[in-house]
């Protein structure tokens, strides 16, 4: 079985012959640099070392273009403040000896209506840029013929999604949900249409096995930031629009990417045609098992491996592991994975203990 009928299966409900092996929010170098003291072989890619599943995506590009220019604006010994190509202002910790990035938005990028209508000449679903420079009937016939999943995976919202509130700053979109209604509407609708328009060419093509709809922030450790009504008022209609032209072209796994505990969303998310969801962030108590007793076979699922077990290391991870994925597996629907990235404080050996339960489970 290839890695793609093996994907397939399993968000079908259909008999596989082992589990995939995924790798959900990515492996820091960091990591691997210590994991070199500790039996990793330096040299190696380390998604060819441990063998991961491989996945491809059709790398459509959703950022402005053109981009704002990147610039230092400010700077002391610990913290450096820029401006990022999305035009916000970013201050960053310049000591990342723990993780990637540190840092916060001071401010967005877009103030009023005009900043907003100058914005969407930033954003022409038709400019080839945004493409990928392979673009031709050779690559969609690679895509169509290849062994791999093929993802399309794209923001929602200009920006990074509401982590800065869809390029206005979050304080100032969540004010607008009450203050000015009709902006955020025209701002989902242009955003749907530009996704619809961008995706088309990919979508037409048959080449897409399934969808990511990445809106990072939308939730912290408790809750989500938005309720299930304005979810249904604001996102929903245009959410819809999109799900809808997939589904229309056979797209039927299609989900929603996001950090934080988005258990109180997942109907509304579900209403506007979203039935996959990760990385189910157990940190946020996000639950695997709880969801899919609750959902049954209308939903599917991607994480839910506590980063926090394998930081505790091998022993934990065997508990982890134990504890939810005999059970999703016999399930289906579901594919287990690493709920948050790897960083340097997960040893080699935590990783690999994980390796090898996936591996010694599926050979049974």
């Amino acid at each position: 079985m290839t890695c793609r009928e093996r994907f397939r299966n399993v968000m079908h409900y259909r008999p596989i012959d082992r589990i995939p092996l995924w790798d959900a929010e990515g492996i820091t170098e960091q990591a691997v640099r210590r994991w070199c003291s500790e039996g990793f072989l330096p040299g190696y890619n380390v998604h060819d070392f441990v063998r991961f599943d491989p996945v491809e995506y059709c790398g459509l590009d959703t950022m402005p273009i053109p981009t704002f220019v990147p610039r230092v604006i400010e700077e002391d010994e610990e913290w450096q403040t820029t401006i990022d190509p999305y035009g916000f202002t970013v201050r960053t910790l310049k000591a990342q000896a723990v993780a990637p990035t540190i840092y916060y938005y001071v401010r967005g990028s877009m103030f009023s209506r005009e900043d907003w209508e100058a914005m969407k000449k930033r954003y022409d679903p038709r400019d080839l840029r945004r493409y990928p420079r392979s673009w031709s009937p050779e690559l969609l016939d690679c895509w169509r013929t290849t062994t791999n999943p093929v993802g399309l995976r794209f923001e929602w919202g200009p920006g990074r999604s509401i982590k800065n509130g869809y390029m206005l700053g979050l304080e100032a979109f969540l004010e607008k949900l009450t203050d000015d209604p009709a902006f955020v509407h025209d701002i989902f609708e242009y955003w749907a249409e530009f996704i619809i328009e961008l995706a088309r060419p990919i979508v037409e093509a048959g080449v897409v096995d399934f969808v990511w709809i990445s809106e990072d922030g939308m939730a912290y450790k408790n809750s989500t930031i938005v309720s299930p009504q304005m979810y249904a008022t604001f996102w929903a209609p245009y959410v819809k629009r999109v799900t809808d032209f997939l589904r229309a072209h056979g797209i039927d796994v299609i989900g929603h990417y996001t950090s934080g505990n988005i258990t109180p969303l997942i109907p509304s998310f579900m209403e506007a045609g979203i039935n996959l969801f990760g990385p189910l962030e157990v940190a946020a108590d996000m639950d695997a098992v709880a969801l899919k007793r609750r959902f049954g076979r209308d939903i599917l699922l991607i994480g839910n491996i506590s980063r926090q077990a394998l930081m505790d290391g091998p022993d934990a991870v065997e508990r982890e592991f134990a504890a939810k994925v005999p059970w999703l597996t016999e399930q289906g629907g579901t594919i287990p994975a690493i709920d948050d990235m790897v960083l340097p404080d997960i040893s080699f050996q935590s990783v690999m203990r994980y390796v090898e339960l996936v591996k010694e489970y599926t050979a049974s």
